[in-house]
């Protein structure tokens, strides 16, 4: 592996003269699910795309714990670099029929079937293929089928960057109003001084939301944001010249989407990415 040296390795990498060509993935997210209207986000809050119909196709609800690929359906089609070489995020953009922040990340391990009336240590589990030292991941409970209206809260136990195991997030509203949606991304704190999630062991539901819907916990790791003001308006990020610098993309990455709404519009989304493999 090896790093872009100057501008010049960089301009030689985009414009094909490397090891590997160039790739310049696009993406295009419509508001319906399985044909059907997508649910209204809440503004504000963050809300998961991996169900949206588009392209790349809708991701499956999970069932059991899986690690997620490239190869899983509802990913950012790439191709994963060969030779020991890297793929290097160098720029994004997006634009819609509604304004909002679009977060890309890496979608590391999923779960589904979890119940919001079940009040015991629901398990997770899996392992992770990427990001394995935890540095940066973050893990959220995802709803996939509408859980109940009796707002309660929700923990998850899992292993920190320092490879700790048992320890338990803050715990978060989960369940009522604006936390219960189908595509609703409830992001699970982490305890003070941690950086990091290597693994989830279970989450729990403090008391039962009155409806046991569907949702899972989901491991990402963090790539990149692109605001959209308004409506057609272009949000565009150049990694080469503003930060955070060059994000590496990991090997097989998943690359998914979260959407942070200014309104209560379900999001139309087209978007690109820049990515240059050394």
């Amino acid at each position: 592996m090896a790093a872009i040296t100057d501008l010049s390795d960089l301009i030689s990498l985009s414009s094909g003269g490397g090891t590997a060509q160039p790739q310049n993935p696009w993406f295009f997210k419509q508001a319906r699910i399985a044909g059907a209207a997508a649910t209204a986000p809440i503004a504000g809050r963050p809300a998961s795309l991996w169900r949206y119909d588009g392209s790349p196709a809708a991701g499956a609800v999970p069932t059991t714990v899986a690690a997620c690929t490239n190869a899983t359906v509802g990913a950012i089609q790439l191709t994963s670099p060969g030779g020991g070489r890297e793929l290097h995020l160098i720029q994004a953009w997006a634009t819609g029929l509604v304004g909002g922040t679009l977060i890309l990340y890496d979608r590391l391990l999923h779960i589904g079937g979890l119940s919001g009336t079940v009040t015991t240590a629901q398990t997770v589990g899996g392992t992770l293929t990427r990001y394995t030292d935890g540095v940066g991941n973050f893990a959220m409970a995802e709803i996939y089928t509408i859980i109940g209206t009796t707002a309660t809260t929700i923990t998850m136990s899992y292993t920190d960057q320092g490879g700790t195991s048992g320890q338990t997030s803050t715990a978060v509203v989960f369940g009522g109003t604006g936390f219960r949606e189908v595509t609703r991304a409830i992001y699970l704190p982490l305890a003070a001084g941690d950086t990091g999630v290597q693994a989830v062991a279970s989450t729990t539901v403090l008391a039962t939301t009155g409806t046991a819907g569907n949702f899972g916990i989901t491991v990402g790791h963090p790539l990149a944001y692109i605001g959209i003001g308004t409506a057609g308006a272009p949000g565009w990020r150049d990694f080469v010249t503003g930060l955070p610098g060059i994000p590496t993309v990991g090997d097989d990455a998943c690359l998914s989407l979260l959407w942070i709404p200014v309104t209560t519009t379900a999001p139309e989304i087209l978007g690109g990415l820049g990515i240059v493999e050394k």
